[in-house]
Order: C-alpha cells, then sequence, then structure tokens
C-alpha cells in the first residue's frame, strides 16, 4: 500500500482528478453504448473506466478535502457526460433541463472557489 501511496503521491492532485473525471467519462461512454448494443465487452469497459476513475480519485483524498475534490470532479465528469450525451448519443435536454444543468454547474463551481 506504501508504494500505492508515493506513487500517487508524485502525481499533482489536478492530473488525479482530471485521470479521474475521464475515467468515468469514458465509463459512461461504454456503459451507454452496452445499454444500445448489449455487447459484453462494452460492459466491461464501463466497469473498468468507473474502477479506474475511483483509483485515481481516492489519492486525492489524502493531499485535498473531500468537499473541493468531489466538486471539482463533479464540475468535470458533468462536462463530459453532457459532451457525450449530446454530441454523441443525440440526446437532448429540454429548456427547464439546460437551465438547471447551467445553475447546478455555476453553483458547483462557486463552491469550489476558496
Amino acid at each position: 500500500m506504501k508504494t500505492f501511496i508515493d506513487f500517487f503521491n508524485r502525481i499533482p492532485v489536478g492530473v488525479l482528478l482530471a485521470l479521474s473525471a475521464a475515467s468515468v467519462i469514458a465509463g459512461d461512454y461504454f456503459s451507454k453504448f452496452w445499454s444500445v448494443n448489449q455487447r459484453p465487452i462494452f460492459y466491461a469497459l464501463g466497469l473498468a473506466g468507473y474502477l479506474l476513475s475511483g483509483i485515481f480519485y481516492i489519492p486525492t483524498l489524502l493531499r485535498e478535502g473531500l468537499i473541493i475534490t468531489s466538486i471539482v470532479w463533479v464540475v468535470a465528469s458533468t462536462a463530459g457526460f453532457l459532451i457525450i450525451g449530446v454530441a454523441i448519443f443525440k440526446e437532448s435536454l429540454s429548456p427547464l433541463q439546460i437551465v438547471g444543468v447551467v445553475l447546478g454547474t455555476a453553483a458547483l463551481v462557486i463552491l469550489s472557489w476558496k
């Protein structure tokens, strides 16, 4: 465990959060793809993305607080989810849902300010 901690302590928190967000976005991408195609490989890739997200995220808590790291992670992940949903899977949001996403993201950004 010490080797694991030492390795991740050399990586900047921002990089770990970016890798974690990218991993969960990949997990959601493959999970959504699985929901359309239901091929086992997409299911496995979705799970792998979620697992990697946790592997990158958990070490951030050794150096930063839960609230700030979680908010940064949520904002980054939400941006990725929106891009994937709208651009790749052609999902749409109602005007009210768009307002909710904008207000929710703005609230998270405000909460993360130090």
